[in-house]
C-alpha cells in the first residue's frame, strides 16, 4: 500500500437522508456551466473550466452524496489540511471522498491527496484520522522504501511508519488545532482504543499496520508526560 492508510472505525447508526449534491474527487463542489450575459468572458471561461474539472472527477472517481453533517465536517477537515500545509509550508493538500468499502480504511494517504471513505465523517476517529494522513504527507513517505532487502523488512518499515505518523499526528493537532500535548495524545489513544474493540469485534486487521495495541503502548512511550494510560 503506498505512503499510508488509517484504520476504519464507523458508528453503527443509520446515516440521515443525503443531500442531493455530492462531493467527488477534490474538495470543490459541481458547478454549473450556465453563464450570465453581464459576466465577463475571463469569468466565464474560469467557470466553465472548473466546471469540466467536476464533471470528470464526477465520471472517473464515482458521486459521494453527503448528508449536511458530512458536508461540515469534510469542511473542517480541509481546513485541519489547509493549518497543516500552511504551517510546515507544503503545497496544499487534496481531500477526495470515496465510497465506502470493505477493507477497513477509513483514509489513506497517496502523492499530495488523502482519500477518506465517506462513512469516516461519521467516526469518532475522524480528527485522528485526518492528522494521520497529514503526518505523512509531512514525513515525506511518498518515498519507496528501499531499504528493504525483504518482504519482512519491508513490512517493518511500513509499520515504522504507521507509528511515526502517529507520533507526528500529535504534533499536528498541538499546532494545527491548539491542543495541548495531552489532549492531542488523548485523541489519537481514543481512536487506537477504538479500533483495537473493533478488532474483537472481528475487523482485520489494516494492511501495514501493527495491532492497535501495539501502536498505542509506542505512542504512550513516545509522549511519557501526557498522563494518557493504555486503558
Amino acid at each position: 500500500m503506498t505512503a499510508g492508510s488509517h484504520p476504519a472505525s464507523f458508528p453503527e447508526s443509520k446515516f440521515p437522508r443525503p443531500l442531493t449534491r455530492c462531493r467527488a474527487l477534490g474538495t470543490h463542489r459541481t458547478t454549473s456551466l450556465r453563464s450570465r450575459k453581464s459576466e465577463r468572458n475571463g469569468v466565464q471561461e474560469a467557470r466553465t473550466v472548473r466546471a469540466i474539472t467536476s464533471l470528470v472527477a464526477l465520471v472517473l472517481a464515482g458521486c459521494v452524496s453527503l448528508t449536511p453533517q458530512q458536508d461540515q465536517k469534510l469542511d473542517e477537515i480541509q481546513r485541519l489540511a489547509d493549518r497543516t500545509t500552511a504551517l510546515y509550508g507544503l503545497p496544499r493538500i487534496r481531500i477526495s471522498v470515496q465510497p465506502p468499502t470493505n477493507l477497513n480504511i477509513g483514509a489513506t494517504y497517496r502523492q499530495g491527496n488523502v482519500f477518506v471513505n465517506v462513512r469516516m465523517l461519521d467516526s469518532p476517529n475522524l480528527m485522528k484520522t485526518m492528522a494521520h494522513e497529514l503526518a505523512h504527507y509531512v514525513l515525506g513517505h511518498d518515498s519507496i522504501i528501499r531499504q528493504a532487502a525483504s518482504q519482512a523488512e519491508y513490512q517493518r518499515a511500513q509499520e515504522q511508519r504507521e507509528l511515526d505518523a502517529n507520533a507526528k499526528a500529535v504534533e499536528i493537532l498541538m499546532r494545527a488545532q491548539g491542543l495541548s500535548e495531552g489532549q492531542a495524545v488523548q485523541i489519537v489513544a481514543d481512536a487506537l482504543r477504538r479500533s483495537q474493540d473493533a478488532q474483537k469485534r472481528g475487523a482485520p486487521l489494516t494492511p501495514g499496520h501493527l495491532p492497535p495495541s501495539a501502536e498505542l503502548a509506542d505512542l504512550l512511550a513516545r509522549f511519557p508526560g501526557s498522563d494518557v494510560t493504555p486503558r
